[in-house]
């Protein structure tokens, strides 16, 4: 168990922080997380958020705030404001590990369910990628475990006041990192779960202490918010909550059973052990406190989310601890009971499909089919896909093979790591064109002095400012940003297409004008335009890159 212990450190280390900055930041989630720290750090304002020196009111500061300690630790890349993501997940896989080794009676479970939290698609992908979902799930696992230990050792005072106080700290970083769904999602798991142990009494007394708690964290900013910019609470309440919850028109609308579509994929590649884990819970029941609590951490958060009518899939991140510790019971009680049917069922097809995965890619690459455009120009990337797609296939046999049910299950683990890995260097080169603008600004930085207005719309401004080191951009529309244009001292930053014309023309030859723009905007508008003095293009149907 200590060299397993060892080898999955090792893992998390070399998936998780090792590739933090190979890949280059994507709009607009990551760079707008980026900026708004960096924007914080120039200004010496951390209580107000800002974007483009506007206001910018759609979360509270905690992730801004650990990703501008990122920055000022590692510098202004890739690596500082993703760290903190990739270290929300690792510790969120401590929590999970030591629930499972200390409930589940078992090392040995415990690090079968950290193997299967680590390795879920979903909990990888936004464990190396800037967004505040990560952070948040690991403050809300933090919470909602503490408060198990709690409600375990309720007969030992001391023991069980300390963990309550911590359940509180946690849930007070959670409202910080993203506002009123810290207090939700854990009453939405531990009044369910109370009442499944008719323990009636810890209903009325346990949730004080961490929620008295809990406000003394959230006050003192909040109270420093509302000072400087009183119409904060206002919009972030009815805006971010109440109109994204239960309006008809929120953003990002979606259907009841949208999460149901996405589980499948954000499970991979435990997906296909489904039916295995299922068998096992089945047979043990649903028995122990922990596996019932583990329940209620899945099912109800995901009822909570899908009644929302806004729905992005990151959401359902907070969910992942309780369904790891579920799938990984399930699958070690099935195999405990000497039957590996399912099992063996959904290593076989995971292997059809990653062989269909290379033939796939050798199609596409190949151009057998005309009108689909090449993955990869590189031929590299289309061999290391293979090469991690086999390696895939060839250890998933192993696990097929394996005799030792511990030993079946943490090779299955193991099968997609070279290729979780990979993906760094595999993004699609479109991808690439269409969400990437970094490499076009950088290379054009130096045609760009204090004096130069720049212009872009709202897509590509949050890159603009993160890579230029400004927050003066001009913009040509108000994206998300239509709040803080609204405001008085919002100026004249929003221009408008029309009169960006009037102005191209005006200052021809004069003062120097910069756009940063896709090229289909631009193909859409550049009959309008003066001839540039000077055009950079990151590639077809990329960014341009305008000097006017």
């Amino acid at each position: 168990m200590k060299k397993i212990l060892f080898l999955l450190t090792l893992c998390f280390l070399c998936l998780y922080i090792l590739p933090l900055d190979i890949r280059p930041l994507v709009i607009p989630d990551e760079v707008r997380y980026a900026e708004v720290p960096r924007e914080m750090l120039t200004s010496g304002d951390w209580i107000v958020p800002h974007l483009n020196g506007l206001l910018y009111f759609e979360k509270p500061v905690m992730g801004y705030w650990l990703n501008g300690l990122g920055i000022k630790l590692f510098g202004e890349n890739a690596f500082a404001v993703r760290f903190f993501s990739a270290v929300s997940a690792g510790l969120s896989a401590l929590m999970v590990f030591f629930l499972s080794s200390r409930f589940g009676y078992s090392i040995r479970r415990g690090v079968i369910t950290t193997a299967v939290y680590l390795t879920f698609l979903f909990v990888y992908g936004l464990g190396v990628f800037n967004v505040l979902d990560g952070m948040f799930s690991f403050f809300l696992t933090a919470c909602i475990g503490f408060f198990f230990m709690a409600w375990s050792c309720r007969g030992t005072p001391r023991s069980y006041y300390w963990l309550l106080i911590i359940t509180g700290i946690f849930c007070g970083f959670a409202f910080l990192t993203k506002g009123f769904l810290a207090f939700a999602v854990p009453v939405s798991i531990i009044l369910p779960f109370l009442l499944w142990e008719k323990d009636y009494k810890m209903i009325a007394r346990m949730p004080w202490i961490p929620i008295f708690v809990a406000l003394i964290i959230i006050l003192p900013w909040s109270v420093l918010v509302h000072l400087k910019a009183p119409d904060y609470w206002n919009f972030f309440f009815w805006n971010e909550h109440v109109r994204r919850f239960l309006s008809k028109g929120a953003q990002h609308k979606e259907s009841f059973f949208y999460f149901f579509m996405v589980l499948p994929a954000a499970l991979f590649p435990w997906t296909f052990l489904g039916p295995a884990s299922v068998a096992g819970l089945r047979a043990k029941g649903i028995k122990t406190p922990l596996l019932r609590y583990a329940l209620c951490w899945f099912v109800f958060p995901f009822l909570l989310f899908s009644i929302s009518s806004g729905k992005l899939s990151t959401y359902i991140l907070p969910c992942f601890p309780g369904l790891a510790i579920l799938l990984s019971t399930g699958i070690t009680e099935y195999l405990n009971t000497r039957k590996t049917y399912w099992f063996n069922k959904g290593v076989i097809l995971l292997m059809v499909l990653t062989v269909l995965g290379i033939l796939t890619l050798i199609v596409l690459q190949t151009g057998m089919i005309a009108s689909v455009p090449y993955v990869y120009e590189s031929p590299w990337k289309s061999i290391l896909f293979i090469i991690a797609m086999s390696i895939f296939t060839i250890v998933l046999k192993m696990s097929l093979t394996a005799k030792d049910n511990t030993k079946k299950i943490l090779l299955f683990a193991a099968a997609p790591l070279f290729l979780y890995f990979s993906v760094h260097f595999l993004i699609p080169d479109k991808t690439i064109l269409r969400k990437c603008p970094g490499a076009l600004i950088q290379r054009n930085i130096n045609r760009i002095n204090k004096n130069t207005l720049v212009f872009s719309p709202s897509e590509p401004v949050r890159a603009v400012c993160w890579f230029l080191k400004r927050d003066d951009i001009f913009m040509l529309d108000k994206g998300e940003l239509d709040y803080g244009l609204g405001q008085k001292d919002s100026g004249t930053r929003l221009t408008g297409y029309e009169q960006f014309y009037r102005l191209a023309q005006k200052n021809k030859g004069k003062q120097r004008i910069a756009l940063v723009i896709d090229q289909r905007a631009y193909t859409r508008i550049k009959q309008r335009l003066p001839v540039p003095v000077f055009l950079d293009s990151s590639g077809n149907d990329g960014f341009m890159f305008i000097i006017f």
